[in-house]
């Protein structure tokens, strides 16, 4: 099972539309895909909470063990990751939780935006220990329909192709 995260809180935002049609064309193609979306509900990382953590920290924790690959998509805020998105992952740190894990890192801004956000997050994901992949899938507004899901075919199968090339790179990984 691949999981597969946000980074926008925003449940309109082009990273959440792009998390969801990769999750349904993985589906066409037999890979099982979990969206995770508690990320909004992590208390801000509190070292002192390690030992006995809150049950939503436990349940993220354990999604993210469980996976045996994670697609991330996030959007650049202030140059950087946005603020909970990053809480997410440093609730991760203690338990090990993406230690060696298959991630792939989804780039959906325009062709020139978005590099801050990328570099942060591979910095934040080599202190993971993370097996971290990037793929670039630009997706504009009008990609994405009236209900705010992503319309174009063409864009929503080479979403899907990022999720089944994870999977395949998560069952290498599992069977090492």
């Amino acid at each position: 099972m691949i999981l597969a995260i946000s980074g926008s809180l925003r449940r309109d935002s082009l990273n959440a539309a792009a998390i969801r049609a990769a999750a349904l064309a993985a589906a066409l193609a037999g890979v099982s895909v979990r969206i995770e979306e508690s990320v909004r509900e992590l208390p801000h990382f509190d070292p002192d909470l390690e030992a006995s953590p809150p049950s939503s920290v436990r349940r993220f924790r354990e999604a993210c063990e469980r996976a045996e690959g994670v697609l991330l998509a996030a959007p650049e805020y202030a140059f950087g990751i946005p603020g909970a998105f990053k809480n997410a992952l440093d609730w991760t740190v203690g338990t090990g939780s993406l230690y060696r894990k298959p991630v792939a890192l989804l780039a959906v801004a325009p062709p020139g935006r978005g590099a801050h956000v990328r570099a942060a997050l591979d910095l934040v994901l080599q202190a993971l220990d993370a097996d971290v992949t990037h793929h670039s899938v630009p997706v504009a507004q009008p990609d994405v329909d009236a209900g705010g899901e992503i319309a174009d075919p063409q864009l929503r199968e080479a979403l899907g192709e990022v999720v089944v090339e994870l999977a395949h790179r998560a069952g290498a990984a599992h069977a090492a």
